[in-house]
């Protein structure tokens, strides 16, 4: 096998923190599985907590930086621009790295300072789209999607298909200001779920 960089293993972390959490992250079992010697972990990054480091860092150039560039790319129409941005978003099969993370985030100070800067970042990256696009209440709607893809993201990790593309384009022009959720008449609303 040819060498491996450090962004190899950075990624062969990010896979294991996605399906077995931070403490599945250990040099041992990502050697294993990379085909090499921990020797080769140690040519790249002085410990196990360098190459967290380094998830998270990748985390927020990729999820964040990478992501933000790609839809710019898409055209100059903010409209165009955040129905890229969520198609994108909610295709994503995120195999449960943002679950990962926000798990480890829940018992370390480093995870949880990471998950609020990609966290912010995003909301204001969205929140300017649906200003530009003049959206009502952008800040509002823009915190409404994101909490809305990260549950996607934490439904699908745990078996849930994902959104389709009509509910996908549904919060789009919910988002926008485009069509409203109906208000259901709370007696419906209780006969609907009388027999569960």
């Amino acid at each position: 096998m040819a060498s491996l960089s450090a962004s190899d293993w950075v990624r062969a972390a990010a896979r294991r923190l996605a399906t077995d959490g931070v403490d599945g992250v250990r040099v041992e079992p990502l050697a294993a599985g990379l085909g090499v010697s921990k020797g080769s972990f140690y040519w790249h990054f002085a410990n196990r907590d360098a190459l967290l480091v380094a998830v998270l860092d990748h985390w927020q150039r990729a999820g964040v930086a990478g992501v933000i560039a790609a839809v710019e790319d898409a055209g100059t129409d903010p409209e165009a621009r955040l129905r890229e941005l969520l198609r994108r978003s909610f295709d994503h099969a995120d195999r449960g790295f943002d679950v990962g993370v926000r798990a480890w985030a829940a018992r370390d100070e480093r995870a949880r300072t990471a998950a609020g800067a990609v966290d912010t970042a995003r909301t204001d990256y969205l929140t300017r789209l649906l200003d530009e696009a003049g959206s009502p209440d952008p800040r509002r709607r823009a915190a409404v999607v994101y909490r809305t893809l990260l549950g996607e993201y934490a439904l699908r990790q745990a078996g849930a298909p994902g959104l389709d593309e009509t509910a996908v384009a549904a919060l789009v022009d919910w988002s926008l200001g485009s069509s409203e959720p109906a208000t259901s008449d709370p007696a419906a609303g209780a006969a609907g779920t009388a027999g569960t």
